[in-house]
């Protein structure tokens, strides 16, 4: 779960990138989101060879066109090609999620439904299209509240029409993930019938992913809203730190409820 996370990290930086308008944030916060996808990138290769649990045969060339990519935007961002950088995140978006996705499935004993045991392009392309919802979330709240602290150091040089373009982003990511999420995996499990230690511990699974990785993120988008309307800035980014956190317990619950369910929390 550790690698899924992390690559979810980097394709959400890559989002962030590609939202945000080149021309309207700093060089350095674009540089940093780079340099934050390599290291990223390269803490998830180390922990993949030190566990062995995943075979790199097909992760080791996503993992590497990955990197390329995060390469060309830092490249890019060095020569000032604003447009050729956010070109080039958004494919380290996309790729950083097929390897998620790819992780997720491989990671482990599978998952005991009989949609794991054959999944058909349905199934792929649900679980791909919810990996992008969750690596925006998780990349774009980190990015985002780097951007609040950007602009401490940017010096008049950016409007906040670049920090509450992205709140708005990450309140509309907010509502289509929580959507799925009830359909794919909350009305679903509602309609099981189970017992047991397992079935407790999914309850309780299922109550912190609501709760605190999509209720409460939501309550604080509209607060840190607020704030960079008032130019608060400095609050905004303090909340955001918060919010960063529950959202990645959020995901991480989804995570470990499409292990144990075989349902797309």
């Amino acid at each position: 779960m550790v690698s899924v996370i992390l690559l979810l990290l980097v394709g959400g930086v890559g989002f962030a990138q590609v939202i945000s308008d080149p021309n309207q944030v700093t060089l350095r916060w674009l540089r940093l989101g780079g340099i934050i996808a390599l290291s990223l990138l390269a803490v998830t290769a180390t922990f993949v060879v030190m566990t062995g649990r995943l075979n790199g045969v097909t992760l080791t060339p996503l993992g590497i066109v990955t990197a390329a990519a995060f390469v060309v935007q830092l490249l890019a961002v060095q020569l000032d090609h604003r447009r050729t950088q956010r070109v080039a995140a958004g494919a380290g978006f996309l790729l950083a999620c097929g390897a998620a996705v790819w992780v997720s499935g491989t990671m482990g004993d599978p998952p005991t439904t009989a949609s794991w045991a054959g999944p058909s392009i349905w199934d792929v392309a649900l679980l791909y299209f919810v990996t992008l919802l969750s690596a925006g979330l998780m990349g774009g709240f980190l990015m985002t509240m780097l951007l609040g602290h950007a602009y401490l150091t940017a010096a008049g040089e950016m409007t906040q029409r670049p920090f509450l373009r992205l709140v708005r982003w990450l309140a509309v990511l907010l509502i289509v993930r929580a959507g799925i999420s009830v359909w794919t995996g909350l009305w679903p499990y509602w309609g099981r019938e189970s017992g047991g230690l397992a079935a407790v511990w999914d309850g309780v699974m299922v109550t912190a992913r609501y709760l605190v990785g999509l209720f409460m993120p939501a309550v604080f988008t509209y607060m840190i809203y607020d704030c960079v309307k008032r130019r608060s800035n400095q609050s905004a980014t303090g909340i955001l730190y918060v919010t960063l956190v529950l959202v990645v317990i959020g995901e991480g619950a989804a995570l470990a409820l499409i292990r144990s369910t075989g349902l797309v929390f």
